[in-house]
């Protein structure tokens, strides 16, 4: 995966949080049913010096699981020899695990790995951790604000693994918990409230860098994650992966846009600008 996977030693201060963040993961072992929502997400300041891995504590599920390697949601890898404690791992638990964040790939690599033994257990009204599905108020580079009271910095293995970058009126499921006396609150856990691939959809209209797709779906071109060198054109038939977004009296907002080939969309050897045009 391109991620360095050897420990440094604690010879200077910025190792000292990895080492933290890795005995605080081993401690969760033997006392998570109790405390494992009093754990922080141990995450570096926003600024990292050139080559330095960014790593943070995260939860997630594990989406698939073999033999020798497996993933969580789908984008963080790991190995079986990074699994610790004696809970068999399985395809849908729940998990902590210490991510690392390539660099210069930003491929995302979990050293380590344990399965949270609360899954399944229900927080009560006393739980630090609270479940809470949120509008997005507005957004500021990665600060993300949920009515106007509270904020959270969205860093990059969470922006990672959500999939794309929130923007206004976007619905968000988090896990969180409040920070004493701060506005700022403590994201473990984010993802979309709704999210839904489509195949064959069609763009519907499209005016300077906003769009519509069957007249029903709302999309930006400053947000859509596109194949290089390609953009929609009214009239193209793409497949696409839209969440719950409260947009200009819309629900739903495209994040993820793939042409279909040019012959479904009617471009054929006759109009070979036109497929130039397409793919340029």
């Amino acid at each position: 995966m391109g991620v360095t996977t050897s420990r440094p030693s604690c010879s200077c201060c910025c190792c000292f949080f990895n080492c933290v963040g890795r005995c605080l993961l081993r401690l969760i072992l033997g006392v998570v049913y109790y405390f494992q929502w009093d754990v922080p997400s141990v995450e570096r300041g926003q600024i990292h010096q050139e080559g330095e891995l960014n790593t943070k504590i995260v939860m997630g599920t594990v989406t698939s699981f073999g033999n020798d390697y497996g993933w969580i949601e789908d984008c963080i890898f790991f190995s079986s020899d990074a699994i610790i404690g004696s809970i068999p791992l399985r395809t849908g638990d729940k998990v902590l695990a210490f991510v690392e964040e390539d660099p210069l790939s930003h491929e995302l690599k979990a050293t380590e790995v344990c399965v949270s033994s609360e899954e399944g257990v229900s927080k009560d009204a006393d739980s630090k951790v609270k479940d809470l599905s949120v509008c997005v108020s507005q957004v500021k580079k990665n600060f993300i604000y949920i009515g106007d009271e509270y904020y959270f910095y969205l860093d990059s293995i969470s922006k990672a693994i959500l999939g794309f970058t929130p923007r206004e009126g976007d619905w968000l499921d988090i896990e969180y918990s409040v920070e004493q006396g701060s506005p700022k609150i403590t994201v473990h856990s984010v993802k979309a409230t709704q999210r839904r691939q489509l195949e064959e959809v069609c763009v519907t209209s499209i005016h300077k860098r906003k769009g519509m797709l069957n007249h029903t779906i709302f999309f930006t071109l400053d947000s859509l994650n596109l194949p290089l060198g390609y953009t929609p054109i009214l009239g193209h038939m793409v497949n696409v992966v839209i969440i719950q977004s409260t947009q200009q009296n819309y629900k739903w907002r495209a994040i993820s846009m793939t042409p279909i080939s040019p012959t479904v969309v009617g471009i054929g050897p006759r109009n070979s600008s036109s497929l130039l045009f397409l793919y340029q």
